[in-house]
Order: C-alpha cells, then structure tokens, then sequence
C-alpha cells in the first residue's frame, strides 16, 4: 500500500507537468489563446496569422500581413487593441466574431488583446513575436583597411 501511494506521489505531478508543457507549446504552435475570463466562465478565442515576423538582422524592421481572428460566445462591443502601445485597431459594435487585417512593422514583439468597448481589461490576449535571422554582424562597419 505504501509503495502504491508513494507512485502515485510521484507519477501524478509529472504527468501534470507534461500536460502543461504539450498545452503550452500547442498554444505556440497555433498562435491561439483560450481564455475563460466572465462570469459564466465562457471561453474568447483570439489568433493571428501567420507569426513570428522575422527580420534579417536583430534591431531591423520586420514587415508583415497579420490577420486576427476573434470570436467571443456574447454579442457585445469589442476593440482589437495594441496593448503595447495602447493603441485601438478596430472596434466592433454588437458582435459575436471579427477579422481584421493590416500590416505590422516593428523591431520588437508587440501584443494584442480583445477587449471590451471604453475598457482597459484584457478580455483574451496573443502575441506577434518578432525574431530575427541573425544576431548581428560580425564584421567590422568599415571596410577600409591600410594594411
């Protein structure tokens, strides 16, 4: 009895461990998030596609078309939102779902959130990350050399 108890010690917070891990890297794979943030405990669904943006170099601007995808189980009025800066993209009124589309250019990751119309509570949120192919140049700025 005493050794089945002590497997079950152990065993059982591995195997949650692994669940989390297979859960968190399918969010990252899909470039979807879940959230379940009301009071029914309903869930919002909130992807971009395609993503990452990769830039050649780090530092340097990535350029690329994003399209969200959103989708919330009550009509209401909602606002797609750069939560990096703060800056509202589209806002819907009366709605269930949404699509909008345009072009992002940035040097940095930037993340976007669904929220509530004349609200600043993230309702679900996701993230464009940007990456870069590579690290920087290894050469010397200056190509002029006196010997």
């Amino acid at each position: 009895m005493n050794t089945l108890l002590s497997v079950n010690t152990i065993v059982r917070p591995l195997l949650t461990a692994t669940i989390t891990v297979i859960l968190l890297v399918s969010i990252g794979k899909t470039g979807t998030v879940h959230a379940a943030q009301d009071e029914h405990n309903t869930a919002a669904q909130l992807s971009v596609t395609p993503k990452p943006c990769v830039a050649l170099r780090k530092g340097q601007t990535c350029y690329l078309e994003v399209t969200f995808n959103w989708q919330h189980p009550k009509v209401g009025n909602y606002c797609l939102v750069n939560a990096t800066t703060n800056h509202t993209l589209q806002c819907w009124e009366q709605h269930t779902k949404g699509e909008f589309s345009f072009d992002f250019q940035s040097s940095m990751s930037h993340d976007f959130a669904l929220r509530k119309q004349a609200s600043t509570i993230d309702i679900v949120s996701t993230t464009i990350p940007v990456a870069w192919v590579y690290q920087s140049s290894k050469r010397a700025k200056s190509t002029w050399r006196l010997f």
